[in-house]
């Protein structure tokens, strides 16, 4: 375990620039606590685990913080991870990743006197009594990106490439073939899931994979792992067209990224974790479109696909009603 001060990194201070408005005056609701984040991947990812570290930049300055964190971390460590901050005395432990779930509820049972937070894919009907689930509903903000790859496919063919085959990856999966069906019904849909959200060479050898066999509009669900299909994509002798997720990363493949689920944790978090100062040590906040995660611009498709998508996605936000299936994956 590596325990870090918040030091200025280039990509972290990049991503706060996006959420300074977080940041502004105002007491926090009680005395400083000690908060510490148990992470997956790398936070200079510019993707998932730097969004996190941003939100304990975030909490740093509005409620006064000790905060710490452990980055890739992996799920074989984390319990033990999560011990020794409870040792060091901190009260507040955060596992940034789903795929802590039955580490976050055991050590929440062990040491009840700790608050912890975990994010899930929704509530956990069995969380203790000191464990706030931040429930994130990725497939939900999935859907308008695969409306926007039906909608800007050629081939009629569109491809997914997940990370582990985990709930948020399978009902995002299932959302996205929803929507080539009701978008664009004469298009294919083929979808991998490599087993590993950071593996470029992986991520890479799937994206050829898939571009060999027709498809021109690629809805990644991975982390470092994109850098690897970017390289696929870029190398391509036909055109391809690719979503994002988390974070806008137009600098990487600027002729190949129409658009992007952008994804703030810093509300998720301060909200969370001014409650647990107002002691309520256990609740469940959901983020969904329209709160936690947004829509980018588009670009690289017409002004006709890129106000259908962003009509698709404000439905969402109104709350079109979009089935959570994870026990099962679409057909092929």
């Amino acid at each position: 375990m590596r325990r870090r001060s918040l030091a200025a990194l280039t990509v972290a201070l990049a991503l706060a620039a996006l959420v300074l408005p977080w940041l502004g005056p105002g007491a926090p609701e009680a005395a400083a606590k000690k908060l510490a984040m148990i992470m997956p991947g790398s936070i200079q990812d510019a993707d998932y685990n730097a969004i996190g570290y941003v939100a304990l930049q975030a909490l740093k300055k509005s409620h006064d913080m000790d905060v710490a964190y452990s980055e890739s971390v992996a799920v074989a460590d984390a319990e033990r991870v999560g011990r020794e901050y409870v040792a060091a005395g901190y009260d507040i432990v955060a596992f940034h990743g789903g795929q802590f779930t039955t580490i976050a509820k055991k050590l929440s049972n062990q040491f009840p006197q700790t608050n912890f937070i975990h994010e899930a894919s929704g509530p956990l009907p069995d969380a203790g009594p000191n464990l706030w689930v931040i429930g994130r509903k990725w497939y939900q903000g999935f859907y308008p990106l695969g409306a926007a790859a039906a909608l800007a496919t050629k081939t009629n063919k569109v491809g997914f490439i997940g990370g582990v085959r985990i709930p948020d990856v399978v009902s995002s999966i299932n959302a996205v073939a929803q929507a080539v069906r009701e978008h664009n019904p004469k298009a294919k849909f083929v979808w991998n899931v490599i087993g590993d959200f950071n593996d470029p060479v992986k991520a890479r050898q799937t994206a050829e994979a898939q571009i060999g066999s027709g498809v021109d509009v690629i809805v990644p669900f991975i982390n470092l792992g994109l850098y690897g299909l970017v390289e696929g994509v870029k190398a391509s002798p036909k055109p391809v067209l690719l979503t994002t997720f988390q974070t806008p990363k137009w600098d990487l493949a600027p002729k190949h990224f129409m658009g992007s689920l952008l994804v703030d944790f810093v509300g998720p978090y301060k909200e969370v974790v001014s409650r647990i100062a107002k002691g309520e040590r256990k609740g469940y906040y959901e983020m969904r479109p329209g709160r936690g995660m947004s829509l980018s611009e588009m670009r690289n498709v017409s002004p006709e696909v890129a106000a259908k998508v962003r009509k698709i996605f404000d439905e969402v936000v109104a709350g079109k009603p979009l089935p959570e299936v994870t026990d099962k994956m679409p057909s092929q």
